[in-house]
């Protein structure tokens, strides 16, 4: 070999080993930049209890009660103790974002994020909560459900970040399935209420699972239950109710052309209304 062809490869090598250094900071930074904002979203909670927030008390007084009786039963549990000591400030966080909708909790798996609904499933993939690009995205609930919760399943997407942030680590409930034993619980925070869902089931499926398809009525809805507790990689305590409404919580898994779909179901539990 030589001197000539030699400097060539050895220009090459140095060409790959700068790009891919390029390409190691520009993720770093995205993630941190992402870290970062998520963070800053959290002075948007406090853990001091019986919050009054105005707003809300309005919109329940001006609800009739021919409209609660349009939507399907909701336990109520006025014990506010039951509940994580947090509250939101729905109100701050709107403003900032006018798709806001909601936070949820998953003490299990360390996630605590707002929750947008934007107009189609593909722009909070690619920006987070304050429209930021960055890779990170957004948690969101599916463009075509009730951002109210009253539909038989909401579908809660987010990405399965490496460093375990949005729906990165759900990955803990399947490497310890203790976790779900001791912590079984998913909170979803609305403006009139907390929303409490036990976990019943999750596993990974296909990329295109048949688990994404909505329930319209009572027979597909208890069809899917069914499926979803099929599908369960472990044997949880809970045994779901089909008259009760559903979460499901979904991300990535793997990479590539072996990319397939983490689902995590919840079945509705109680929730407190805000007084």
């Amino acid at each position: 070999m030589n001197n000539k062809i030699r400097m060539i490869i050895i220009l090459i090598a140095v060409c790959g080993i700068v790009a891919a250094s390029v390409m190691l900071f520009s993720t770093l930074n995205e993630y941190k930049k992402g870290v970062e904002e998520y963070e800053g979203l959290k002075s948007y909670t406090t853990i001091e209890n019986n919050v009054k927030d105005d707003s809300i008390e309005t919109d329940i007084k001006n609800n009739t009660v021919e409209e609660e009786q349009e939507k399907r039963e909701f336990k109520r549990n006025f014990n506010r103790d039951d509940y994580p000591e947090m509250e939101i400030d729905h109100s701050g966080l709107r403003k900032v974002n006018g798709d806001y909708i909601g936070w949820i909790y998953v003490g299990a798996a360390d996630i605590s994020y707002p929750v947008v609904q934007g107009k189609d499933n593909e722009y909070y993939l690619h920006n987070t909560f304050e429209k930021e690009a960055n890779f990170a995205g957004c948690i969101f609930i599916d463009c075509e459900d009730k951002a109210d919760m009253t539909m038989y399943n909401t579908f809660f997407y987010g990405h399965a970040m490496k460093n375990g942030t949005m729906f990165g680590n759900l990955r803990k409930l399947r490497k310890d399935p203790g976790l779900v034993k001791n912590d079984p619980y998913i909170y979803v925070y609305l403006e009139d209420g907390i929303y409490r869902y036990r976990i019943y089931s999750y596993y990974i499926d296909n990329k295109d699972s048949e688990m994404y398809y909505s329930s319209d009525t009572v027979k597909e809805y208890r069809r899917y239950i069914r499926n979803a507790l099929d599908k369960s990689m472990a044997q949880c305590e809970e045994i779901p109710d089909e008259e009760r409404n559903s979460v499901t919580l979904v991300t990535c898994q793997g990479n590539g052309s072996q990319k397939q779909r983490f689902f995590v179901h919840g079945i509705f539990i109680d929730r407190y209304l805000y007084e």
